[in-house]
């Protein structure tokens, strides 16, 4: 029970020693030195849990994507509008709760997979309020809603989150929606 309890508190030392450096740093720039040394802790300590950096990040990663309440209790199926919007408020309010770590993880120019995993795993549920009849419709319309609360996430955090997540999800909702008012009969 103590190794599993000191386990834990070596990892979270060098979870929060990557964050910090991860801040100030591009994380191409961050060595296994660098964490070792903010973190207090050898570097054989640290291979003994992960094999580099970039290991050290997807477990950082798995770790967020793990805790984020809507994504574990989410429903199977979203038939309204209403729904969708109460899944990402809860989701949006989550990640400003958390507003340092996302501040860290979504806005680092290198992070594109992280974000796209993080918002697919919301989106996802979408695909079922969307309009298209065709299916190259409904994957770009996917692809689009996608990159573009990617952008609107990243702008949100940089602005400090001057709208509610509230206002924010029906934003995002409403752009969605838009963009599923594509003609359906053009791609037939």
């Amino acid at each position: 029970m103590a190794d599993n309890r000191r386990v834990r508190m070596t990892k979270k030392l060098i979870k929060d020693a990557y964050l910090e450096l991860l801040e100030s740093n591009p994380s191409e720039k961050i060595s296994v030195t660098d964490v070792c040394k903010v973190a207090d802790v050898n570097r054989s300590t640290f291979y003994m849990y992960y094999e580099d950096t970039i290991a050290l990040r997807h477990d950082i990663e798995n770790d967020v994507m793990d805790q984020i309440p809507v994504l574990s209790d989410m429903p199977s199926e979203i038939t309204t509008d209403k729904q969708f919007v109460d899944i990402l408020e809860r989701f949006f309010s989550y990640i400003e709760e958390n507003s340092r770590m996302f501040r860290i993880l979504i806005l680092q120019p290198d992070n594109r997979a992280f974000n796209r995993r993080l918002i697919d795993a919301v989106l996802e549920k979408y695909r079922i309020l969307s309009r298209a009849n065709s299916e190259r419709l409904a994957k770009y319309e996917y692809v689009f809603i996608v990159s573009g609360v990617i952008g609107l996430l990243g702008a949100w955090i940089e602005e400090d989150f001057p709208v509610s997540a509230k206002k924010f999800s029906e934003l995002v909702l409403k752009m969605g929606l838009m963009a599923a008012e594509i003609e359906n009969s053009d791609w037939e």
